[in-house]
């Protein structure tokens, strides 16, 4: 079973994802008719009816926990509702998030691994970039997520490659205020199960920007961080025949032709994108003080641990 731009668990996947959590079908069924339940009975929640795939979902990434499904999708809401400049108005035809697409890209690669993981690639497509706007890519890259929880993907845990080859000074420089923030929303708003994260083409003066990423993740996310110095060298964890072409992979298309099809993917979810902008929280209805540090989206800054390139 595979959709137009992703391929899904095979039967075997499947079953082997819903064995290692002691999940079946049957129990993911009654367990979203309970979350379904609960969410109509919170006033700042909104109506969980069409929502079905996500919180089903969200289960198995939160390995069918109810309390922490519903912590999940509390979190998930608040941000929306607390962070617009992130989750709000999300039209795929916008010029601003047009412009975005055609000067990064943030992809999840079409082929699962083996274990049925998922893996995603971000870039900056040019080093020519005049008035990048790192909203606008956040933007896109939450969009990227939400619709394939909801729409579109189904996976065990997920696995990041952030190319870092055309990331300047001046871009880096703009990028920095904003991480913290960034790295907290994606980490808290969506309940991926990061199983790695690798980094390629690291430009020495990008330590900065890793080390304050480090300073926001949990520390077995952290650890969890590879630097390569070398595409033969990320070969030797992540499979070739997911990888694009032009990462030295043996998937028959390059990322610029990925990044094309996923736009696509997209634009077509645009009147589901328009009318997800309105389902928020509604914080005036809300009884009890919701489950985000708040510190964290106001730019207060912690301490910072260093990750050494191997």
């Amino acid at each position: 079973m595979a959709t137009e731009t992703l391929m899904l668990p095979t039967p075997e996947q499947l079953k082997e994802i819903y064995q290692d959590l002691g999940m079946t079908e049957e129990k993911i069924d009654a367990d979203m008719q309970t979350i379904m339940g609960w969410m109509r009975k919170q006033p700042h929640l909104p109506n969980p009816d069409g929502d079905e795939r996500r919180i089903r979902l969200f289960l198995i990434l939160c390995k069918n926990s109810l309390e922490r499904t519903k912590e999940s999708l509390d979190q998930y809401y608040t941000l929306k509702s607390m962070v617009p400049e992130f989750f709000g108005d999300r039209d795929p035809i916008s010029p601003p998030l047009l412009r975005s697409m055609k000067t990064s890209l943030f992809i999840p690669l079409p082929k699962l691994s083996s274990e049925g993981y998922r893996v995603s690639l971000s870039r900056i497509r040019t080093p020519e970039v005049d008035n990048f706007e790192f909203a606008d890519y956040v933007k896109v890259n939450f969009m990227s997520i939400d619709i394939r929880l909801s729409k579109l993907d189904m996976f065990k845990k997920e696995i990041f490659i952030f190319d870092l080859k055309d990331i300047t000074m001046s871009l880096l420089t703009s990028m920095l205020p904003h991480m913290k923030k960034f790295v907290y929303c994606a980490t808290t708003a969506y309940p991926l199960r990061i199983q790695e994260i690798h980094i390629v083409n690291m430009p020495s003066y990008a330590q900065t920007m890793v080390n304050m990423v480090l300073s926001v993740l949990k520390k077995k996310i952290a650890n969890r961080i590879k630097i390569h110095t070398s595409l033969e060298d990320l070969k030797k964890n992540i499979s070739a025949d997911i990888l694009p072409l032009d990462y030295g992979g043996t998937f028959p298309k390059t990322s610029e032709e990925l990044i094309v099809d996923w736009q696509e993917e997209l634009i077509k979810h645009r009147e589901w994108f328009l009318s997800q902008n309105s389902v928020n929280c509604d914080e005036n209805k809300r009884t009890k003080k919701p489950c985000v540090k708040v510190n964290m989206l106001t730019g207060i800054e912690g301490s910072f641990r260093k990750l050494e390139v191997d």
